[in-house]
């Protein structure tokens, strides 16, 4: 019983560490690998379930580093300040907030670019509506039909 607790109380720290990584400029990965463990012992049980997460954890920081070298391609390509600058309200460039605005006439538009869903969806990548997707949709929109889908350009 003393092992299951202290197999438990390693679970929870584990947990925790990985869950405090996560990156606010694009979606959380999802590992579609599924671990089931049949094991009788415990010894055995750790042994597997620290190999999974070791695994798991590279996989993920492989996936950041992906999505963060996406990123910053993005973001440094030109797109005018009237895109986004007055649709998504003022502050910094890239602050979170800009992200989740709703459109204030009740149209419809959302995040920074104040895009239609469908609109949206026909440029994004990933079509999560992560900060990354709208930066990519933005810009895919921008190259195609230039200022003209923004009303203050």
């Amino acid at each position: 019983m003393r092992r299951l607790g202290i197999l438990l109380l390693l679970f929870a720290l584990l947990e925790v560490s990985t869950a405090s990584a996560k990156e606010w400029r694009w979606a959380s990965p999802h590992s579609k690998h599924k671990v089931t463990y049949s094991y009788t012992s415990l010894t055995a049980l750790k042994q597997t379930y620290l190999k999974e997460r070791r695994r798991y954890l590279s996989w993920a920081k492989r996936y950041n580093q992906r999505r963060l070298r996406e990123w910053k391609h993005w973001t440094k390509l030109y797109i005018p300040a009237c895109t986004w600058y007055g649709e998504s309200g003022r502050g910094p460039q890239f602050a979170l907030i800009r992200y989740i605005m709703p459109n204030s006439q009740g149209s419809g538009a959302y995040g920074k670019y104040q895009m239609m869903p469908r609109t949206y969806h026909s440029d994004a990548k990933y079509h999560d509506w992560s900060p990354l997707d709208q930066e990519i949709a933005g810009h895919r929109e921008y190259w195609r039909n230039g200022t003209s889908p923004w009303a203050n350009c």
